[in-house]
């Protein structure tokens, strides 16, 4: 007697989940006929249940979907457990998209039913097409872009790449998305591009600076906005505005340069051999001082004839159509031959040269530059030496995380006062050891070299405890 009432009791709840589950559930059997529906079912159709029993599914359906409905009902009188999305109108009722989901009822181990469940899915749909629309939208808006853009999520990943960033990279989108972007630029990493997205992301920050890209070998304009998925980067190659504009201030710095010649290095021997020209005209040839103002004449016009020479050889450095494109050079090579160059004269003075770079260190620019950078300065240390200790040379190299790549050579030589020498120290015809010949000619040359490489200089020193130059190259 418990049994019976627990059997009543169970089919009772079976019945009120079957008929108040808001899902429209059937029962059908192998030829597709509708054994059972329940109220969701009915109600769609606003039909009653002897309306709808021992009739055929495809009855309520509309023509086009009867292969579909008869084919997923097959698999599952097969054994299968089937599910599919359509979008149907049942007659007499609006259409829907529908997740269905077809599930054999076996009995003694052979099918005797399929049990049909149909979840309306239209709002989900409806708002996951809208997103899909939208997508599109912003995808178009996007490839549309002159700048080069991408999304990046929070752990450094590639979300989203237009075509302007294929071009400018020199690469497809398919291999950047969901890698990092420091797997890819792995030399950035704790670099400039580092450290204003780090900033950016943290901070919740905008920002916008110029930076030079090793991996492509250009200059970018960059704009980063911080989100709650990660970071938007827009991006432009600025690299022909930067290098025109590195030019310019070159060719301002060489006009005030030749200005400085022209007014004082060329006008004093010129207006004494104007002068001294005149004197020997109305002096007789048999005079005393006809033979020291000859002398006075020779020396003015070697004067004259040295700051012409070095004239020439500014430009010629500057203007030679025959020096090599950059190319990535080995610092440890240009060190080596420019130190092999300077053997004899460290011999003879006990001077040593103590070379530390990191390993395989290198940076974009022209050979011949590096050459005679490294060259002038090595040998300014061994002529500027201190008389009362042996000459000690340290070469460091090392990657800088914002300018690249730096270099610094520091001497323990007689130094010079920098507060004195200011802004001078690197301009022509400039000189702070008149106790040694000169003509002041090699810091120029070493700043012209570097700055047409897009680099820069900076230099430390003391009087008699020695001069530290800090290059910073690409």
């Amino acid at each position: 007697m418990e049994n019976s009432v627990q059997l009543v009791e169970s089919e009772q709840r079976f019945r009120s989940l079957f008929e108040n589950n808001p899902d429209l559930i059937l029962f059908q059997n192998a030829a597709g006929v509708i054994l059972d529906a329940n109220s969701a079912f009915l109600d769609l159709l606003r039909k009653s249940k002897a309306e709808v029993l021992n009739h055929p599914l495809t009855d309520f359906l509309p023509p086009h979907l009867h292969a579909l409905f008869n084919e997923k009902l097959a698999e599952a009188i097969r054994g299968t457990k089937v599910r599919f999305d359509a979008e149907v109108q049942f007659a007499d009722a609006e259409p829907r998209v529908f997740d269905i989901t077809k599930v054999p009822l076996m009995v003694d181990g052979s099918v005797r039913a399929v049990h049909m469940v149909a979840r309306d899915i239209s709002d989900d749909t409806a708002a996951r097409n809208i997103i899909q629309q939208q997508a599109r939208k912003l995808n178009t808006i996007f490839e549309s872009l002159t700048d080069a853009f991408f999304l990046m999520d929070h752990n450094w990943r590639f979300a989203y790449v237009n075509g302007e960033v294929e071009r400018l990279l020199h690469t497809e989108r398919e291999k950047l998305l969901g890698r990092t972007l420091w797997s890819v630029f792995p030399k950035e990493l704790g670099g400039v591009f580092h450290q204003q997205f780090e900033h950016a992301l943290t901070q919740r920050q905008a920002v916008h600076f110029e930076a030079f890209l090793d991996g492509v070998q250009r200059w970018l304009d960059v704009k980063a906005f911080p989100s709650e998925e990660g970071l938007s980067v827009y991006f432009s190659d600025v690299t022909d505005r930067v290098k025109a504009h590195q030019e310019l201030y070159r060719q301002n710095n060489d006009l005030q340069q030749f200005t400085y010649i022209v007014s004082h290095n060329l006008r004093a021997p010129l207006a004494n051999l104007m002068g001294l020209v005149d004197l020997l005209s109305s002096m007789e040839p048999a005079r005393p001082e006809f033979g020291l103002t000859l002398e006075h004449l020779q020396t003015n016009v070697l004067q004259l004839d040295g700051v012409l020479q070095d004239l020439n050889t500014i430009l010629a450095i500057r203007d030679t159509p025959g020096v090599a494109p950059p190319e990535q050079v080995l610092l440890a090579d240009v060190l080596t031959q420019a130190i092999d160059t300077l053997q004899e004269p460290l011999e003879q003075c006990g001077g040593t040269v103590h070379l530390s770079l990191a390993e395989g260190l290198s940076v974009h620019g022209n050979r011949a530059y590096l050459y005679s950078i490294f060259f002038n300065l090595l040998s300014n240390a061994i002529k500027y030496r201190s008389h009362t200790r042996p000459l000690r040379i340290a070469v460091q190299g090392t990657r800088h995380p914002e300018h690249g790549v730096q270099v610094s050579v520091a001497d323990n030589g007689s130094g010079f006062d920098l507060a004195r020498a200011g802004s001078d120290v690197f301009k022509l015809y400039k000189r702070f050891h008149t106790q040694q010949p000169g003509r002041g000619l090699g810091l120029y040359l070493v700043k012209n070299h570097i700055e047409t490489m897009g680099g820069h200089i900076e230099v430390q020193s003391q009087v008699d405890e020695g001069t530290r130059f800090v290059i910073y190259l690409h």
